[in-house]
Parts: structure tokens; C-alpha cells; sequence
């Protein structure tokens, strides 16, 4: 019976090894989270329970909180759609046969494979008002709009920040879109051109439709992102100046171990993961059955 029992059922010893670092890595961590929201707590001395009072706190009377929603849909529709946009008008250039494409790639892709903690300190340098890159030109051309405090005005300080993103990842949508369109039949490229179907009218009609899969790629991996921004905009303004660039990631930092609030750090947490996964069920529902070439 043991050994009947052992072949009926040896799918779940290789399962068991996946199913233990699930277990151990990410279910355990969603409970101790959840678990720690539901206290007043420091992170050192003895928690008090109090129950769903961080929940209520962080609805009604939060404004950084707030803040951070706000920002965080500012991050969402801000970075996924000019990301998409000029990455498949790069794509599409560096498709199309002209000289040193290749080069042109590689060009546009290296800012998505530097540290972010690099880049911030980059464009600190850029942004400076006294000093930097952009300061020094609106000097030197007379283009004095261009001398701003962009990481320390609160009412730009958030597109300043979602500035350096796009320009970050706009390289990665680009290699995303260039392995699409290379995918794509040419046979029905060429048909529409016989067809007398002009360029732009073959780009929105038959290139961009046969895309779909990759739009759809892209939108959920920059929902899934804006998320969890968190080393770009903490080197840039450590979610200052007075919140206008605090994300949740950031603001789960702070929380936890500047103000030593874990417990509350906790309950943003859960609420980022909430957040998190019902984006993501959502994306798969509304337009996972249509995730397929040409589908």
C-alpha cells in the first residue's frame, strides 16, 4: 500500500520543494504582515494589539497616505503610456534599415540596466538649480525657464521624478516592441502595402492590432512597477519635498524605520499588496483572453 501510495502520488514530491520556499518565502510573510498591522508596534519593545485602528487612521486621517495613492496613479498612467509611445516610435525607426540600428539599441536600452540608485544621483546633478546641467544651459542660452527647483517645488517635484523614469525605461518598451514587430507575418504587411495601404494606415490598422500582445505586457509590468518604485524616487527626494513625491514603497520605509511605526508600516503594506493584487486579477480578467498574437 506504502509503495502503491508513493507511485500514486510522487507529482507532490516534486512539487514539495516550490511549494516549501512558497510557503516559507511568501505565505508565512503575507501572515506575519498582517499580523503585525493589527498592532501598535515599534519593532523592538512589546506590540499592543489594537486591533483595525492603523486601517482606520490611514483612511481618515492620513494625508501622506493620500498623497501616496495619489502619486502612485499619477506614477501609473504618466509612465506606462509615453513609455509605450516613444518606444514604438524607436522601434519602429530602428526596424525600418537605417544604418548603425543596432548601436541605436543598444544606446536606448542602457539606461534600463543601470542602477537606479546611479541614476538618481545623475539627475540630482541635472536638476540642480545652482549648477546643473539644465540650470547651466538656461544660462548659457538665455532659456532661463529652464532654472527650476524640479526636485524641491512641490507642485513639479512628482513629474520631475516621473520624468527620469520614463526616460529610464522608455528603452525597455523599445526592445519589447523591436521583438514584436520582428515577430510580426510579413505576408500581411505585404499584402496590405499591394493593397495600396498607405504607412501610417498599416502602423494603426495591422502593426499596432497584431501588437496587442505586447501592449498588453507592458501595461501590466508598469502597473506591477509603479507599485513598487521605491530606489529611483528615494534617491531623488526621499519622497519629499512635504510628501509631494512620497510613493507607498517610500512611505513604508519611512514609517517602519524612521518613525519606528511598524505596525502601521505593516498595515500600508497590506494595502499595497491588496492594491497590488487586485490590479493585477484585474488586467488577467479584462484582457488576458485576448493575450495572443493577433487574438
Amino acid at each position: 500500500m506504502s509503495r502503491r501510495w508513493l507511485i500514486d502520488n510522487q507529482g507532490l514530491f516534486f512539487m514539495a520543494p516550490a511549494m516549501i520556499l512558497f510557503v516559507v518565502f511568501v505565505l508565512y510573510p503575507i501572515f506575519y504582515i498582517f499580523n503585525a498591522s493589527l498592532y501598535d508596534w515599534d519593532g523592538v519593545n512589546e506590540a499592543v494589539f489594537i486591533g483595525l485602528q492603523n486601517y482606520i487612521e490611514m483612511f481618515t486621517d492620513d494625508r501622506s497616505f493620500a498623497l501616496s495613492i495619489r502619486n502612485s496613479l499619477y506614477w501609473t498612467f504618466l509612465t506606462i503610456f509615453p513609455q509605450m509611445f516613444l518606444g514604438f516610435i524607436l522601434a519602429h525607426t530602428l526596424t525600418s534599415g537605417i544604418p548603425l540600428q543596432n548601436v541605436f539599441r543598444i544606446i536606448f536600452f542602457m539606461p534600463a540596466i543601470v542602477s537606479p540608485v546611479v541614476l538618481g544621483i545623475i539627475w540630482q546633478r541635472i536638476y540642480a538649480p545652482f549648477g546643473g546641467l539644465l540650470a547651466d544651459v538656461g544660462l548659457e542660452t538665455g532659456a532661463r525657464f529652464l532654472i527650476q527647483p524640479y526636485l524641491a517645488d512641490p507642485k513639479i517635484a512628482i513629474f520631475s521624478t516621473i520624468f527620469v523614469n520614463v526616460w529610464q525605461w522608455t528603452g525597455f518598451s523599445m526592445l519589447m516592441y523591436v521583438a514584436g514587430l520582428q515577430g510580426l507575418p510579413g505576408e500581411v504587411l505585404s499584402a496590405a502595402e499591394v493593397d495600396g495601404a498607405g504607412a501610417l494606415q498599416r502602423i494603426v490598422y495591422i502593426v499596432l492590432p497584431l501588437l496587442r500582445h505586447v501592449h498588453l505586457t507592458l501595461i501590466l509590468l508598469g502597473v506591477i512597477g509603479a507599485l513598487q518604485t521605491f530606489a529611483l524616487v528615494y534617491m531623488l527626494t526621499k519622497g519629499g519635498p512635504n510628501h509631494a513625491t512620497e510613493m507607498l514603497p517610500t512611505y513604508i520605509f519611512q514609517k517602519a524605520f524612521t518613525l519606528q511605526s511598524m505596525g502601521y508600516a505593516s498595515a500600508v503594506a497590506v494595502v499595497l499588496l491588496l492594491i497590488a493584487l487586485g490590479a493585477s486579477i484585474f488586467q488577467v480578467r479584462a484582457l488576458g483572453s485576448r493575450f495572443t498574437i493577433g487574438g
